[in-house]
């Protein structure tokens, strides 16, 4: 089978590290599986072999990549890909030239609030071509308005062991606004000001909001350690209290070190991303820096409470395996051939 990502390793991310560890699930099961994806840097190798699966970057104009794809295609029996964006600019072409081998979409995020019309066509336009979809995470149906065959929150490969609570908390992810990082920095300010707690925080993660971020932790006296990006999260996370993270991935992979999650959002699209996902019981989930302050100080205040959520996301997050997500997709594939002959 040929998987088509928009972006792979070197680059990490929450897509990345799906399509990574579902292809090797993928292949552990028995399937031949290559990949496709953008050559987003120039000194990137045009073929590679990254952990036993062969990838193919695609140059980043249209007709030179569907060139370098067509061998693949001709190769596969099954195609898979993750969002609309590769399959409409590298794909298309074949999905009409080749009607016969079996196309699959992934759909993952959203491309921010409110979503633009674009974006909502696009996806459906990919799904009505492909012949089922999954979709990672639950909002995505409800706010694109169309139906999923599965739905997945992503995996985690947990300890077997849940490791000791660290101390202070660690935010992961992108200095952006869609993250919430000025909104964890001001909880934390209040939480100096009403409560008169100091609460340190590490930061795992860059972005436009770093020179701002580091100015307005400095204005206020906060214990604040920018660390930048960094190849591996999890030598932070069981070093840590307190998970601020506001990404399904990342709230899985805190979970799995037995951390408090505490995930804010600021508009009612990320609201449902937080709340449909199937462990934001074991989460703290606020929409203010108030309530995220007065969250934080009651924690502090019952350190029974925050061992109660930690424990209670480390079980959810143990039954959240990656072999447990590349079974969905086996299923989708499953599904197909048995009603095969119809769209």
């Amino acid at each position: 089978m040929l998987m088509l990502a928009p972006s792979y390793l070197p680059r990490r991310g929450g897509v990345e590290k799906h399509v990574q560890m579902v292809c090797r699930e993928l292949a552990a099961a028995g399937l031949q599986v290559r990949l496709a994806a953008p050559r987003w840097e120039e000194d990137w190798p045009a073929r590679e072999t990254i952990e036993g699966l062969e990838v193919t970057r695609l140059d980043r104009s249209a007709s030179v990549g569907r060139r370098t794809l067509k061998p693949l295609v001709d190769w596969a029996s099954l195609v898979h890909t993750h969002d609309a964006y590769p399959f409409l600019k590298y794909y298309l072409p074949y999905r009409f030239l080749r009607p016969r081998t079996p196309a699959f979409v992934t759909f993952h995020g959203y491309e921010g609030y409110p979503i633009p019309l674009e974006a909502k066509v696009l996806r459906r336009l990919v799904q009505w071509l492909t012949r089922g979809s999954i979709c990672a995470g639950a909002f995505i149906p409800k706010w694109y308005r169309f139906r999923c065959s599965h739905v997945t929150h992503g995996g985690v490969d947990a300890p077997a062991e849940r490791p000791p609570l660290g101390r202070g908390a660690l935010f992961a992810g992108r200095l952006e606004p869609d993250t919430g990082f000025v909104t964890y920095l001001e909880a934390l300010r209040l939480l100096r000001i009403e409560h008169n707690v100091e609460l340190p925080l590490e930061v795992c993660g860059d972005g436009s909001l770093r020179e701002q971020a580091e100015k307005l932790a400095a204005e206020a006296g906060l214990d604040v350690t920018f660390h930048g990006r960094v190849p591996d999260i999890m030598p932070y996370l069981r070093n840590c209290r307190f998970a601020f993270v506001s990404g399904l991935l990342a709230m899985l992979e805190a979970m799995a070190c037995g951390r408090a999650v505490f995930a804010v959002y600021d508009n009612p699209l990320k609201e449902d991303y937080l709340r449909l996902f199937p462990g934001a019981e074991h989460c703290v989930i606020a929409g203010t820096a108030q309530d995220l302050a007065a969250e934080l100080q009651r924690c502090l205040a019952e350190p029974d409470l925050i061992e109660a959520k930690g424990a209670a996301g480390y079980e959810f997050a143990r039954t959240q395996t990656w072999r447990r997500v590349a079974e969905l997709y086996m299923d989708l594939y499953l599904d197909w051939l048995k009603g095969r002959g119809s769209w």
